[in-house]
Formats: C-alpha cells, sequence, structure tokens
C-alpha cells in the first residue's frame, strides 16, 4: 500500500522556514483539519441532493488541501470525483464518495500523528 503523505511535500513545506520552524506546517494541517470534514460532508450531501456541481467544488477545494500537505491518495481520489461529476455520472461519483470519505480518514489520521509529533 503507498504511502498516506507523501513526506517529501511535508518536508519541502519545512524548507520555506529559515530556522525550522514547523509553524506553516502546522498552521496548514490545522485548517486542513478544520475544514476537511465540512468538505467531504458538502461531496457527500452534493450527491444525495443531485448537486453535481456542489460534489465537484467541494472536491476541487479538497483536492486542493490535500495535495498541499502530500497527502496524493486522497488528492486523486478527489480528482476522479470531480471528473465523475461534472460528467454527472452518479454511480461513479457515489462509489468515488465511498473512497474519498476512506482516504480522507486515513489523511486526517496521518495528519493528527503528524501534527502531534510537532507540537511535543
Amino acid at each position: 500500500m503507498q504511502q498516506v503523505l507523501d513526506m517529501s511535500v511535508v518536508e519541502e513545506l519545512l524548507s520555506f522556514s529559515d530556522d525550522g520552524d514547523p509553524e506553516l506546517l502546522l498552521d496548514l494541517i490545522q485548517m486542513f483539519l478544520d475544514d476537511g470534514p465540512s468538505k467531504v460532508a458538502a461531496v457527500q450531501a452534493g450527491l444525495a441532493n443531485g448537486d453535481f456541481d456542489q460534489a465537484e467544488r467541494a472536491a476541487h477545494s479538497l483536492k486542493g488541501s490535500s495535495g498541499n500537505l502530500g497527502a496524493q491518495l486522497l488528492q486523486n481520489v478527489c480528482e476522479e470525483m470531480q471528473l465523475a461529476t461534472r460528467q454527472h455520472r452518479l454511480e461513479e461519483s457515489r462509489r468515488l464518495a465511498e473512497q474519498l470519505q476512506q482516504r480522507f480518514t486515513e489523511a486526517e489520521a496521518a495528519l493528527k500523528q503528524l501534527l502531534a509529533d510537532y507540537q511535543s
């Protein structure tokens, strides 16, 4: 199984600080943890209501934030979701929504661990 987080992305974020201060990384992780669940919920709500535009917008937003933190597996599912919802493929979108939830849960756990590691 592939890694949940691409640590080279995390290391790149850490390199933006001259003194190795992980503040930027911690801020991005916290924003992801704060906003991510609502984005996942918006994808699911959009599909439940037949609002493909809502689902696509939420998947697009989640794709960006997950990519910024190196959560590539989640990013890939979000991209697939964008394509499926853009083309109004409901069954595929529902299948992808399950994967999206799973990948989000994995990324969330990995990022919480990373946050804890850098805060201690």
